[in-house]
């Protein structure tokens, strides 16, 4: 029965195989391939989950001067909101360093170890990595299986597995939280085949990701930005973080917190009311993301790469409202801290101490006017250390 079964199973593979290629093979052959370069275009600075699982894409515009940055959801903030983001400080000036951005919302650090182990595996430029977390990403029960099967990368996954520096022990761990995570058991052992019937498996599910990656890269090619190719010059973080001091007060004008006045009017203030110690059973401490951060530097420990990691704060007025209080906050912060700790190749930018600092975030977690002049010092002194 179990061999009837097979025989069927792959039966049908090959039949779906033979009629998807027929229907495809015409796209593959009119869509760009993944590892297109523009020597005159900047896509670092695009927001994109298309550019960010393709590897092939993200190596073709990496230079020498580029620091790979892992991040979430604060990549999306426009230059119209906060002047002072990446693509506006660095990506419009030659400051001898350049950023590629690689993740989107809800990427965590179970993505982002299979990232950087898809990443690494054909070299990451001078061996260094930035990673921004914040607390949002370490809340009680972790993120939900739905959640993260919308952001699983086939590919990044493969990519992972393929890259014979990650030890066996890392590889299984990765496999099991995929488990955890409700991946199909299919896909983790497509990912790593084990016998002829992953291995097909394997290619159906990379051909579909292929597909889908270089369809959606149409959009990521047309939103890069020119090459800022003018003299290299040195940054000036004082008069940056003075300008980043004029624009925040003229854009939060109606709130006592230092966040962007249409955020508070119409995401917050109405809002208040029902948040008063709405999340005071929040504890921080009941999520496998911890263990997930140790599985990220482990891969990087693995790799020969140098990791930074850079700890976002949380608008501490908010927090200590909702019942999440200074003390639970300090805890999670050390918990991240021992993590890295047991690295001795990583690094931290530590921020969470700016927690009350008006206009350091922009909203309640991402980084605002002064929090990403901050941070963006910390990555380019990164970048340039040793050069």
């Amino acid at each position: 029965m179990e061999a009837h079964t097979l025989h069927r199973r792959l039966l049908a593979l090959l039949l779906g195989i033979a009629v998807a290629a027929c229907a495809v093979s015409a796209t593959f052959v009119l869509l760009p391939t993944q590892d297109v370069r523009d020597q005159n275009t900047d896509y670092g600075y695009v927001y994109s989950g298309a550019k960010s699982s393709s590897t092939d894409f993200i190596h073709a515009n990496m230079g020498q001067d580029t620091l790979l940055v892992l991040g979430s959801s604060e990549f999306s903030t426009p230059k119209s909101l906060v002047p002072q983001v990446p693509a506006a400080t660095f990506g419009e000036h030659n400051y001898g360093k350049r950023f590629m951005l690689v993740g989107e919302a809800f990427d965590q650090c179970l993505w982002d170890t299979m990232a950087i182990g898809a990443i690494a595996k054909d070299g990451v430029p001078q061996n260094k990595v930035a990673l921004i977390i914040g607390l949002g990403m370490f809340t009680d029960g972790g993120v939900d299986a739905s959640t993260f099967s919308a952001r699983f990368s086939y590919s990044l996954y493969r990519g992972f597995c393929s890259n014979k520096q990650i030890p066996d022990e890392l590889r299984q761990k990765v496999k099991d939280r995929l488990a955890q995570q409700g991946v199909d058991t299919n896909t983790i052992r497509a990912g790593a085949p084990q016998n002829p019937l992953d291995a097909i498996d394997g290619v159906v599910l990379g051909g579909i990701d292929d597909l889908k990656i270089r369809s959606q890269l149409a959009d990521v090619r047309s939103s890069g930005i020119p090459l800022a190719n003018g003299p290299v010059e040195q940054p000036d973080w004082d008069a940056l973080r003075e300008q980043a001091l004029q624009d925040a007060k003229r854009m939060s004008t109606n709130n006592d917190w230092g966040v962007e006045d249409k955020f508070y009017a119409e995401g917050l203030e109405p809002a208040l009311p029902s948040l008063k110690d709405s999340r005071a059973e929040e504890t921080y401490s009941n999520t496998p993301e911890y263990d997930d951060l140790d599985l990220f530097l482990q891969a990087c420990d693995a790799c020969g790469i140098s990791p930074l990691i850079v700890i976002e704060p949380t608008l501490a007025p908010y927090y200590d409202y909702i019942g999440i209080g200074k003390d639970k906050r300090a805890a999670a912060y050390d918990r991240i801290r021992e993590v890295v700790a047991r690295h001795p190749s990583a690094r931290l930018a530590d921020f969470s101490d700016h927690e009350y600092e008006p206009y350091y975030l922009f909203d309640i977690v991402h980084f605002g006017w002064t929090g990403w002049i901050d941070a963006e010092k910390a990555l380019y002194e990164f970048a340039t250390e040793g050069n």
